[in-house]
């Protein structure tokens, strides 16, 4: 709904004051503009303060203490156009990979909720002496992020800025640290398996032939066995 309502602020206009989705025309807009999310697990009412554990109890709580607090007149739920508005995808607190609502997808369903998402756009918009062009332009831009993701394809869709802001702050600082562990990880293991072998080339080369030079000298002379077991004989 931001990205609906930017693009008539972009032009300096309002939708038509018959659109379902006009502010004025939405029954929860004075309680949805009375709540505050101080952090992910904390809702509050800004009518009386108290605090929530979730939005889903906040609503509650404005049923049965603020039910007075709606737009007098109006029967418009914006609950009722989720089906096109994608609610199910948007919603935080659901979120999940569709892995089995992507593989069953129907493409004509979704084809019947564009034709719906596409009326309900030309209802919105904005009076005024707009020309053809005009028009177009900004029922393309209003149904940008809308009706054109209606398919099996583009469904699952999130916005280009669904990373909240405290989210890029906590990957900008706990990044480091994780490539920095990554690096004293792989040293140690370095440092455990290798970290006593000298570097020197040719000093390897050099212990490596005397110790095939006294290999050799060991086989090829064999009579110091016998000086060691007194010319017995050696038993095996």
């Amino acid at each position: 709904m931001q990205h609906f309502f930017s693009v008539f602020q972009a032009k300096n206009l309002e939708p038509h004051n018959k659109c379902p989705l006009h502010a004025s025309r939405d029954l929860y807009r004075i309680q949805e503009g009375n709540k505050t999310q101080e952090y992910a697990a904390k809702w509050v009412c800004n009518f009386c303060g108290k605090g929530f554990y979730s939005e889903h109890y906040l609503d509650k709580h404005f049923d049965n203490k603020h039910s007075d607090k709606l737009v007098k007149g109006s029967t418009v739920c914006l609950a009722d156009f989720c089906d096109i508005l994608r609610c199910d995808v948007l919603d935080e607190s659901h979120r999940k990979d569709y892995f089995w609502e992507k593989k069953l997808c129907k493409e004509d369903r979704l084809v019947v909720r564009k034709k719906r998402c596409e009326a309900l756009m030309r209802s919105c918009l904005p009076q005024g002496n707009l020309s053809v062009e005009e028009e177009f332009e900004i029922f393309e831009a209003i149904g940008s992020n809308t009706c054109s993701l209606l398919n099996c394809k583009d469904y699952w869709k999130r916005p280009d800025n669904d990373i909240a802001a405290w989210k890029i702050v906590l990957y900008a600082i706990v990044s480091p640290f994780f490539f920095m562990g990554l690096i004293v990880y792989y040293y140690a293991i370095w440092d455990y398996y290798y970290g006593d072998y000298p570097f020197d080339i040719n000093k390897l080369r050099d212990e490596e032939e005397e110790s095939v030079s006294t290999f050799r000298n060991y086989r090829g002379t064999p009579s110091h066995l016998r000086k060691r077991y007194g010319g017995r004989p050696l038993m095996y």
